[in-house]
């Protein structure tokens, strides 16, 4: 459902050109840089999952699993039961928002919007509405350092913002042995380094937050096929939400304490709990 992307707007754009100018510069000699290496893992645990979630991002705080899903008219933000999958707390998103990634900060739990360039700060204990903050792109991924909010637009560019105002600080540009590597959407920080869901591609990479170099790729190609005995016929019905809008690997939750990562994707059976390897 991520087929067009607003120009961004011109400091953005002079900002990307200037203050993230040493990011492009050490991704100008791609033939200089490494190959990617993979990052192996295990799968622990898979659990239920809404199916009819257009999971747009994936969220776990204080022990708690938070879950946005998008599309105008089904959008929501909901706090879900990891073991049973079970919604005990749901908040829609009314037309005409396309609800998009999500990450908590201090209590405030930031919503993107896709391409209705708003922000929605709520009171993470009952998801009560703090305020909307302009946003001058599209709205793809979000996560958070103890200082700063990092948000992807689908593009190779990651803009990092102060919390609070989206104040923009530095931008990004992330790339790879190969050049820009875009499509960047679901963020999350993972020891020191962002993990970003590539949309419609089946890994993860792993991004040097100062650099922009993708210094880890996770191969998930096939892993809800391998790893559910689930009827996913429902998925390529013709005419069919899955079908028409792509059930698609996206959702990464890191859980520091547990020392684990869970994935989905849109309209999957499961959450995946994996175990990356050193």
């Amino acid at each position: 459902m991520k087929r067009f992307r607003f120009l961004l707007p011109c400091f953005i754009f002079l900002h990307a050109c200037n203050g993230g100018q040493d990011e492009q510069a050490s991704g100008a000699e791609t033939s200089t840089i490494p190959e990617v290496p993979a990052i192996g893992y295990t799968v622990l645990n898979a659990y239920p999952h809404d199916t009819a979630a257009f999971t747009q991002g994936l969220e776990i705080h204080d022990g708690k699993l938070y879950e946005s899903t998008g599309l105008v008219g089904r959008s929501s933000l909901r706090l879900t039961d990891l073991q049973t999958g079970r919604v005990s707390l749901q908040k829609r998103i009314d037309s005409p928002y396309f609800a998009e990634g999500i990450t908590i900060r201090n209590d405030t739990l930031y919503q993107l919007t896709w391409q209705n360039r708003e922000v929605f700060l709520y009171n993470v204990k009952d998801f009560s509405l703090i305020k909307k903050i302009s946003w001058s792109a599209d709205g793809w991924g979000i996560t958070h350092d103890s200082s700063s909010l990092y948000i992807s637009d689908g593009s190779d560019k990651i803009y990092v913002v102060r919390p609070g105002d989206l104040k923009l600080e530095r931008v990004i540009s992330v790339y790879d042995n190969s050049g820009p590597v875009n499509n960047l959407n679901e963020l999350e920080f993972v020891r020191g380094q962002i993990f970003a869901n590539r949309w419609q591609y089946d890994h993860i990479v792993r991004i040097d937050p100062v650099t922009g170099q993708v210094t880890g790729r996770i191969d998930l190609k096939d892993l809800l096929i391998r790893n559910s005995k689930a009827d996913l016929s429902y998925l390529k019905v013709p005419g069919s939400m899955g079908e028409l809008n792509g059930a698609v690997l996206n959702g990464i939750a890191w859980d520091e304490a547990g020392d684990r990562m869970l994935v989905t994707g849109k309209l999957w059976p499961h959450i995946f709990e994996i175990r990356l390897q050193p």
